[in-house]
């Protein structure tokens, strides 16, 4: 008798748990996030250097092509149902340490 009640006492304090909402799961941001006023001041012949100072150390530099960088930023969700944001992208491609070309999207 005993152990019946133990385990129905068990079951019924298991069961109470799912009652409680999920727990909250912190959206995980990761890239670099570059604003209007920085693409403003990125201007094709910067040097390498002068475009580290305005927006930071890129976080895609490719090993085996070093003449491009990538700036992306990402918000990654741990619930399902929110919507997944847009990666934006910013690539930036040198010529002998300066700026040549900047793909945005």
């Amino acid at each position: 008798m005993k152990k019946s009640i133990l385990v129905i006492c068990a079951l019924f304090s298991l069961s109470a748990c799912s009652l409680f909402p999920p727990p909250y799961k912190v959206p995980v941001s990761q890239g670099n996030i570059v604003t209007k006023d920085q693409l403003a001041q990125l201007k094709v012949g910067m040097t390498q250097s002068q475009v580290l100072y305005l927006l930071g150390t890129p976080l895609l530099r490719d090993t085996f092509k070093p003449d491009i960088w990538h700036y992306l930023y990402t918000t990654k969700y741990a619930t399902p149902d929110t919507p997944k944001s847009a990666a934006p992208k910013l690539t930036l491609i040198f010529k002998d340490g300066t700026l040549t070309k900047i793909q945005n999207d």
